[in-house]
């Protein structure tokens, strides 16, 4: 099997428009059309892949605390379902890390951040703290001022990204 993974791995990393996967999310459509191998083996297999080079990681829940796993789960789930996934990330020796991939990670992160965020803030309750609302609306702006100055360092972001962004 492992020959039958790894090939299938180099295989999405060719396909894949990033360059640099997690390797959670390339399990998670391997693990869907099958039930082997857990995410720890997957993991190990993928890094041992003389082809493949480990980029380093990602722990999207490192400084939060949880009152139990299921909640966990829950956050965990909710961040994958934005595009965010903890864990090491990898790419393919043999593709380059050019700054044109970087330009464009760099503007999808900061779309996906700031419609998180909204998304966020539609789903806040009525009655929260003004201070926590405050707070989010705050992170928002952050978000929307980081997509301004990307905007002015010549990067092209998305033809959905308007001027005329909601005030709060």
């Amino acid at each position: 099997m492992n020959s039958e993974l790894t090939d299938w791995v180099v295989d999405y990393l060719e396909a894949e428009e990033d360059i640099v996967v997690p390797i959670k999310k390339m399990w998670n459509e391997w693990h869907g059309e099958r039930r082997e191998p857990s995410l720890e083996v997957f993991s190990a297999t993928v890094l041992a892949d003389e082809r493949i080079e480990d980029m380093g990681g990602a722990d999207h829940d490192r400084d939060l605390e949880f009152d139990d796993p299921a909640e966990q789960a829950e956050y965990e789930a909710q961040m994958e379902a934005s595009g965010y996934y903890s864990g090491p990330r990898v790419k393919l020796k043999s593709r380059e890390l050019t700054t044109d991939h970087i330009a464009r990670m760099i503007s999808r992160h900061s779309d996906r951040m700031e419609a998180a965020l909204l998304s966020a803030r539609e789903t806040m309750p009525e009655d929260v703290d003004e201070m926590e609302e405050g707070a989010l609306i705050e992170a928002i702006e952050l978000a929307r001022e980081l997509r301004r100055k990307l905007r002015e360092a010549g990067l092209d972001l998305d033809a959905e990204s308007s001027e005329d962004e909601d005030e709060f």
